[in-house]
């Protein structure tokens, strides 16, 4: 009786496991990224994309990703009469996973250097899933990503070692308001001042000079 619980209990946890691989697998989204893209970081993660080969498919998970890539690619030049090659800074692209199954992410069609050395200077990507329907991408630079991660990092902190809200928070950085605020918590003050710089608007930037008298 004992080794008949001890087997049915062992084939339920393999059961069990394997319908947890599958939901898993299930929930997992394939992105296959052109051969003109390089993907050097997930959600902050690093890749290792090796000495040869670049990783050119991804699992993700239903949700947000941002991932950091930069373009690349070899074109014959004809004033050189030889190869050359086209590459732009990384930059940060976001998009949104629901209930997509294999996504494909590409750029525009670049037939010559002139063209991508044009596209490495403003690159234009595109998301499709197998239906070829387009999915909302946005595109924004590497330096404001990682000072926007920096800027939600303190908040997060304040907020938690305050016992506040993360509005009652981003209020205590900037000095607007808070009650339960200290000076316990560390926030890098320049790079506040930059963020919140770079997300005024000109009426604000202008009534801030203003009141502090700045040219």
């Amino acid at each position: 009786m004992t080794r008949s619980f001890k087997l049915s209990s062992l084939a339920a946890l393999l059961i069990c496991s394997s319908v947890s691989a599958i939901s898993t697998q299930a929930l997992a989204a394939t992105v296959n990224v052109s051969d003109n893209l390089v993907v050097s970081e997930i959600n902050d993660r690093e890749i290792d994309n090796g000495l040869l080969d670049n990783e050119s498919t991804f699992e993700l998970a239903k949700g947000t990703h941002a991932l950091v890539v930069r373009y690349k690619d070899v074109f014959e030049d004809l004033i050189v009469a030889g190869d050359a090659v086209v590459e732009s800074q990384n930059f940060i692209i976001k998009f949104t996973i629901t209930d997509q199954e294999k996504l494909k992410l590409t750029t525009a069609k670049i037939n010559d250097l002139a063209a991508a050395e044009r596209f490495a200077k403003s690159p234009r990507l595109q998301l499709v899933d197998a239906r070829n329907n387009q999915l909302e991408l946005s595109l924004e630079r590497v330096s404001d990503y990682k000072l926007a991660r920096e800027v939600d990092k303190a908040v997060n902190a304040l907020a938690s070692n305050q016992g506040i809200s993360k509005s009652a928070a981003t209020g205590a950085i900037v000095g607007v308001s808070a009650p339960h605020a200290s000076n316990t918590t560390k926030v890098n003050a320049l790079t506040m001042l930059q963020y919140w710089w770079q997300n005024a608007s000109e009426s604000e930037k202008s009534r801030f000079k203003q009141m502090n008298k700045i040219k």
